[in-house]
């Protein structure tokens, strides 16, 4: 807030090109004037007290802003640890369910005849891309005539 200069009872004594110009000496003595009345402090207190106002509801409005992201960030936190701890559980629970499954199918297999299975199915396989060769050959007829 500027003074208004007529009010202060100082006359300009000339103008240039940047305003009016007064006397030094007038000038001490409306502020000498204005610091023994307090007016000038009370001015000044005046207007800090409207920016400190102002300073005041801009750092409460920031301050409830930040709370209320906070909040959500905290709330995001939350709902991401409750996720991850349903996601862990149910891979905990798929991978009980695959060891019994296992388990389940070590118990009633019998690997040893398995083994044994496969041993004689490689071998009836051989045994036919054999005879396949010697009938592509032409030789599986004539082994069939010669044992007949």
């Amino acid at each position: 807030m500027s003074l208004n200069i007529n009010n202060l009872g100082l006359k300009p004594k000339g103008y240039d090109k940047h305003g009016p110009m007064f006397d030094k000496k007038e000038v001490e003595l409306v502020g000498a004037k204005l610091i023994n009345t307090e007016s000038f402090f009370y001015n000044k207190g005046k207007n800090m007290t409207t920016d400190l106002n102002k300073a005041t509801e801009l750092l409460d409005d920031s301050v409830e802003r930040f709370t209320a992201s906070l909040n959500k960030f905290n709330n995001l936190e939350s709902k991401f640890k409750d996720d991850s701890k349903k996601v862990a559980s149910s891979v905990k629970d798929a991978e009980e369910k695959l060891i019994q499954g296992i388990s389940r199918v070590e118990k009633a297999a019998n690997f040893e005849r398995l083994e044994r299975y496969v041993i004689l199915l490689e071998r009836a396989a051989n045994s036919m891309m054999q005879l396949a060769e010697l009938q592509k050959d032409g030789r599986l007829e004539k082994i069939a005539n010669a044992i007949k």
